[in-house]
């Protein structure tokens, strides 16, 4: 836009880690595995391929349970391709709920699922704060190639990402995370030393006022 590199300063949004405690994911007392989607049902969250993934893992014998907590316009189209699909049996939608009892939706889940996407009319992400919240609980993280996800997430160590609306990736990547279900302890300490080291609001803070005083 014409603005010279050397004037422009990136900084990133954080959470409070402090609020998260971290949980490793070991899934031995359950057979089924657990996914979670928090997100308004618009276009650019991308549920959509999410639920098309799941189909098509779920057809495979592959015990899925599916939640996905939030709502907005689409929520009555994506019940209906759920039925479609017949998963009507796997997905919950939970509607919107408090901060306090999607703490204990992130508490409960293996995964955390957000195949974020460009909407038709330009919407994009920026970085979903659910994301820095489910790594700093120890979710493996599974989502897009979409704006600033790639810098929190890192690709094939604390989760998978895929190209948007790639249902077939998605699904293979899904495929990947179930079939070993003993990377995924390994995968929650990666992501939540990440959000430690670069996404913590204290952390952030302090950078903060560092750039203020160097710029004045």
């Amino acid at each position: 836009m014409g603005c010279s590199e050397e004037k422009v300063i990136v900084h990133r949004l954080g959470i409070n880690v402090s609020r998260f405690t971290f949980q490793a994911r070991t899934p031995t007392s359950h057979d089924e595995a657990r996914l979670l989607t928090v997100a308004r049902l618009v276009e650019k969250k991308g549920i959509e391929y999410a639920l098309r993934a799941v189909a098509e893992v779920a057809g495979e014998g592959l015990p899925i349970e599916y939640r996905i907590v939030g709502d907005g316009s689409l929520r009555r189209d994506l019940e209906g391709l759920a039925a479609r699909l017949g998963i009507s049996q796997q997905v919950r939608f939970e509607g919107w709920l408090e901060q306090a009892s999607i703490v204990k939706q992130l508490q409960w889940a293996d995964l955390l699922m957000s195949p974020s996407v460009t909407a038709r009319d330009g919407d994009q992400e920026g970085t979903p704060v659910v994301i820095m919240e489910a790594m700093a609980r120890g979710l493996p993280v599974l989502s897009t190639f979409h704006s600033g996800i790639p810098e929190v997430v890192a690709d094939g160590q604390c989760g998978m990402l895929v190209p948007e609306r790639d249902v077939n990736a998605l699904a293979n990547a899904l495929r990947e995370l179930l079939r070993n279900r003993s990377r995924w302890p390994e995968m929650g300490e990666i992501g939540r030393n990440i959000i430690e080291q670069r996404f913590s609001i204290d952390l952030l803070n302090d950078q903060l006022v560092d750039i203020y005083q160097r710029l004045s």
